[in-house]
This record gives C-alpha cells, sequence and structure tokens, in this order.
C-alpha cells in the first residue's frame, strides 16, 4: 500500500500501528447512496469541494470510485485508528498522517471516508452526553472548513488538517456558538502554557496545575464580539452538563493574542477586542508559521509572495521586513455560570 501510493516512511508506522489495533466492535461502512449525500451536507463542504469528492466516492460510477483494496485498507487502519481513541483520555494527543503530497486524491482525502463511517456514531455518543444535535451538526460542518483551507494552501483537494477533525471524533471538539470548546488542562502541552505549580496553585481553586480547564479556538471569522460573548456564557454551563467537569478558566493559544496587534490595528478591531479578555501567561513561541497559514493560506513562510490586500496582512509583511517577529501566546479567562 505505501509503494502503490508513495507514501512515506512515518505513514508506515501509522498504519503498522494501527493494525495492531483492536477489530473495532462495529464494522467499516461507508455510507453511499442517500446516506452519502446526507454525510456531505453535514461536513458542509464547498461546491468544488464536494463535486470532487462525489466523483472520488466509492460506488459513484466513475473510474476513480472504483477501489482497490488497498485503498480500503488505507481507510480501515484510519476507521480502526478512531473506533479505538473513542474515548482518548483528556491531555492525551493522537497523531495521524498528512497525506497532501500523495498523487492520487482518494489517498489525499481518505480520511473523509473513515470520518463519514463514523458519523452515526458521534451523534450516538453526544446524544449519549446529552449533547443537542445542532452542537453536532455545527461540529462536523467543520469538516468542509478544514478542506477548504487546505485547498486553499496547497491548491488542490486534500485535507491535511485530517489530525484536527480527528480530534471532534474523540470526543474533543464541540462548536458552540461563536468558539470551538476543547476539554483539556492546565499544563505546558502542544504549544499551551501554564504557570509552574507552585504559582498556579496561589491562583485559587480550579486553577492548579494539571486541573481540568476548557481550551478555546476560534473558527474562520469567528471573533464577533456578540457571538464571543454568547459562546463564553454558555461554556461553563456545557462543560458541566455535558463534559463531566466545571472549568473556573478557559485557556486559549493563538496568534490572535500577540499583544503587538494592538498597536497597528487599533481598540477597534475585532482582534484587539478579543485579545483584551484574556490575561496572558509564558513566553510564547514564534508564530510566522502560524500566521501564515490563517492569515495568507500558505503553508510556509514566504514574505516576499504573501499579499498586502488588508490591513491585517500589510501589518504582517511590515513587520517581518522590519526584522521583528511574530508570536504565538496562551492567555486565559474566567468563565462564568
Amino acid at each position: 500500500m505505501v509503494e502503490r501510493f508513495g507514501l512515506g516512511g512515518d505513514v508506515r508506522v501509522w498504519l503498522e500501528e494501527a493494525e495492531r489495533l483492536p477489530e473495532p466492535v462495529r464494522a467499516l461502512e461507508v455510507p453511499v447512496g442517500v446516506e452519502a449525500s446526507r454525510v456531505l451536507d453535514l461536513f458542509a463542504l464547498e461546491g468544488v469541494d464536494r463535486a470532487e469528492v462525489e466523483v472520488l466516492w466509492p460506488g459513484s460510477g466513475s473510474v476513480e470510485g472504483e477501489w482497490p483494496p488497498e485503498l480500503w485498507h488505507l481507510v480501515g487502519c484510519m476507521y480502526r485508528r478512531l473506533c479505538a481513541d473513542a474515548e482518548l483520555p483528556v491531555g492525551r494527543w493522537q497523531g495521524w498522517p498528512s497525506l497532501v503530497e500523495a498523487e492520487d486524491p482518494r489517498v489525499r482525502v481518505a480520511s473523509l471516508w473513515a470520518f463519514a463511517a463514523r458519523v452515526g456514531a458521534q451523534f450516538e455518543a453526544h446524544g449519549a452526553l446529552g449533547v443537542d444535535p445542532s452542537v453536532t451538526v455545527a461540529t462536523l460542518a467543520d469538516v468542509g472548513v478544514q478542506v477548504a483551507r487546505s485547498r486553499r494552501m496547497f491548491g488542490r483537494l486534500c485535507l491535511e488538517t485530517s489530525a484536527w477533525v480527528a480530534a471532534q471524533f474523540r470526543g474533543r471538539l464541540y462548536w458552540v456558538g461563536g468558539l470551538q470548546l476543547e476539554p483539556g488542562l492546565l499544563v505546558d502541552q502542544g504549544g499551551v502554557e501554564w504557570y509552574a505549580p507552585e504559582e498556579a496553585a496561589r491562583l485559587g481553586c480550579g486553577m492548579g496545575w494539571g486541573d481540568m480547564a476548557l481550551r478555546l479556538h476560534i473558527p474562520s471569522g469567528g471573533l464577533d464580539p456578540v457571538s464571543v460573548d454568547e459562546a463564553l456564557g454558555r461554556a461553563r454551563g456545557f462543560a458541566r452538563a455535558h463534559l463531566g467537569f466545571d472549568p473556573v478558566v478557559a485557556t486559549c493559544t493563538s496568534w490572535l493574542l500577540d499583544p503587538q496587534w494592538g498597536e497597528v490595528l487599533g481598540e477597534g478591531s475585532n482582534i484587539v477586542g478579543f485579545q483584551r479578555r484574556f490575561t496572558l501567561v509564558g513566553e510564547g513561541r514564534r508564530g510566522e508559521s502560524d500566521v501564515f497559514r490563517f492569515v495568507f493560506g500558505m503553508p510556509v513562510v514566504d514574505v516576499a509572495g504573501a499579499s498586502r490586500r488588508t490591513r491585517l496582512e500589510r501589518a504582517v509583511v511590515e513587520r517581518l521586513e522590519s526584522g521583528g517577529s511574530l508570536w504565538v501566546r496562551t492567555g486565559w479567562l474566567r468563565l462564568v455560570g
């Protein structure tokens, strides 16, 4: 399979690990026909992405819809991984292969079919937690956002952020109002920073090292103050009612929290208004790569090739051309409710 599709050694290792996982209780069944259309509706793919995916779908009647055994095995390994990680402990991250360089488009978006096969289980899992189906629908719609973002960066159908999408099928992401909520721990992990244990202990109950918290993620265009207020107002109650813990604080780790934006965007900016909600912690890390991905849709930092159409784009380019840096910072805020 690795040889046929031109995959790398890291993908081989990931697949070998997936092959050793237990057989899923629910066998792999990729939806077809009307059910496939319903799943694609839930994924909210943009028109060009959906049209290409429909041609590639197994049983579509096209040449691309005739799947070889190796392709089924690839999807099967992904499905096996999802099933095994359905209740992955909070704080543990599970990697996922990025297949954006594969020539076969079915391989580049192979994870879509593993995700499609888990949609029914996703509704069941959320239902068991008492999560309203509207939240499940909103969460699943992020699939289309990620596919569109990947096309913008690489110029063709792919899903570079499969690991991010996989997290929602492991009960790690919930799109509630204007924000995405992720249960997490107050520790230094995956770019998130927190206070040293002694300092954290002095902050009060629910803010100690290792305590449960919510991590906030911002969907594309999701910084409207009213929408953010609504999401923050619901966040603590949502976690208490559906996720089994009562978080005192929420954290956000993002290039959007770099204080430098206040100098160039002004107080009327939604970005500046958003970052004013947070108390910063830690020193942060260099964020040029993040900014180029989310602002310019570029997978690499390329100042010369960056556009300068908006005030934000011009601010990024001017700062880097003058020898400045961009940063990803972690901030926290107290939750109400």
